[in-house]
């Protein structure tokens, strides 16, 4: 009987062991869709290559995907590395400003003379036979400076070539070249101051600015044999005029300042270095100077007329003339 039993029990385990497997199986099915369905499909995945970012966690644009925009100022009239050889027209005269809202303090370092100078001072009669040649600069000067008496001639965007070629000068409802002009008042002035170089800086060649500007010299010694001839250096630029521009800069005046100075020597005639009047401690023109960072407004178109009246040859500061 126990033995029936046991053989009975025995049976009935090998035919319920299928029935219980299948059922666990099923229950781990069961298990594995729960947390399947738990956990969304690419809910914790990274975006992938071709998927957008939305707005807030977009990053900027490489440059090469950014629009060109227009070209700046300075590259309009620059080549890359390359200045043209053709005259650069002067930047226009700012006048928008009205003299008396021009700054009058005037900066103690601009008025000190250059070391190792002596200045022979004069009033403004000095300039009562002078003649001013030159750009717009010049023309700022004549007009801020108060010298009633002078006579000048310049115009904006006047340059040593032109001095020969534009009729820039209108007397008695005619107009002449500065030659011209020169040549119908021979012998009348004591005094002329040329200023040129600014429209020039862009010239591939600055030799022949050299030997242009040597031209206009003699012409004025031709014509006004008993002139003293003074030849201006150029004015300085603003420092931030000098590191945006290519032509207009530090550099370039220096150079042609140089061969300013050699050419004065050369043709017997007083070279002035205006631009140490003007400049600052680095040789830049001061940031109150100027509106543009070129042209001089009136408080320092008057420290420049200074340096002329301290800045003068001793014969003709004596009254001896030549």
């Amino acid at each position: 009987m126990p033995i029936n039993n046991h053989y009975l029990s025995g049976r009935r385990r090998r035919r319920n062991g299928p029935l219980i497997v299948l059922l666990i199986f099923i229950v781990l099915l069961a298990a594995a869709a729960c947390i399947w369905a738990a956990f969304p499909r690419g809910g914790g995945s990274p975006v992938s290559a071709g998927e957008s970012v939305p707005a807030s966690e977009s990053v900027s644009q490489p440059e090469s995907a950014l629009p060109s925009g227009e070209p700046s100022e300075e590259s309009a009239e620059e080549s890359a590395g390359e200045l043209s050889s053709e005259p650069v027209s002067e930047p226009a005269q700012d006048t928008g400003a009205s003299a008396a809202a021009l700054p009058e303090e005037q900066p103690a370092e601009s008025t000190a003379a250059p070391a190792g100078s002596e200045p022979n001072a004069v009033d403004e009669s000095y300039f009562s036979d002078a003649l001013f040649i030159g750009d717009s600069r010049t023309q700022g000067f004549i007009l801020y400076s108060g010298l009633s008496e002078a006579t000048a001639y310049a115009s904006q965007g006047l340059s040593v070539d032109k001095v020969f070629t534009d009729a820039v000068v209108t007397e008695d409802g005619q107009d002449y070249t500065v030659e011209q002009a020169l040549e119908n008042h021979s012998g009348e002035f004591g005094k002329v101051y040329l200023m040129f170089g600014v429209n020039e800086l862009g010239w591939n060649y600055p030799d022949i600015f050299r030997d242009r500007y040597r031209e206009v010299v003699q012409k004025v010694k031709e014509t006004q044999p008993n002139a003293t001839v003074y030849v201006q250096s150029i004015l300085p630029v603003s420092k931030e005029k000098s590191d945006s521009s290519d032509i207009y800069n530090k550099e370039r005046i220096d150079l042609f300042n140089g061969l300013l100075q050699e050419m004065a020597s050369e043709e017997s005639v007083v070279y002035l270095d205006v631009a140490s009047g003007v400049a600052d401690a680095d040789g830049y023109l001061p940031a109150d100077a100027s509106t543009d960072g070129v042209h001089l407004n009136k408080t320092y178109c008057q420290i420049w007329l200074r340096y002329l009246e301290e800045h003068t040859a001793p014969a003709a500061a004596e009254g001896e003339g030549e």
